[in-house]
């Protein structure tokens, strides 16, 4: 079993992997079967990993070449509920957006993401 902050390596890692094949492999490997993600610009909840496969792809597509970091010291977790908060942003300005993530872990899988937006980043 991966450390908390391994498994959050590895599920901000997985929005920037462009290989179908390998990023399935890690949604697998860290996403339970019926994960959620709750996102604030969609009104459906995605639930499944056919279903994160799905957003990725589409947000890929409105941010190619961007990824996220993670915030040094912002990992806070307890009872299997993490709170990390991040930058998304390209190369040449890797903080475009900063936001939050609350998420629910269980036996080293991810069971739900809920997604929060800070104002754009200056």
């Amino acid at each position: 079993m991966s450390t908390m902050n391994e498994l959050m390596q590895k599920h901000f890692k997985i929005w920037s992997e462009t290989d179908h094949e390998r990023r399935r492999m890690a949604i697998d490997e860290i996403y339970s079967e019926n994960c959620r993600v709750y996102d604030p610009f969609y009104a459906n909840v995605f639930v499944g990993r056919d279903a994160l496969m799905t957003l990725i792809d589409e947000v890929q597509g409105k941010f190619p070449g961007f990824g996220f970091t993670i915030i040094p010291g912002s990992l806070d977790e307890h009872h299997g509920h993490v709170r990390i908060s991040w930058y998304y942003g390209s190369t040449d300005k890797p903080q475009t957006f900063t936001g939050q993530e609350f998420m629910i872990v269980e036996n080293g899988s991810i069971h739900s993401v809920t997604v929060y937006f800070d104002a754009p980043a200056e």
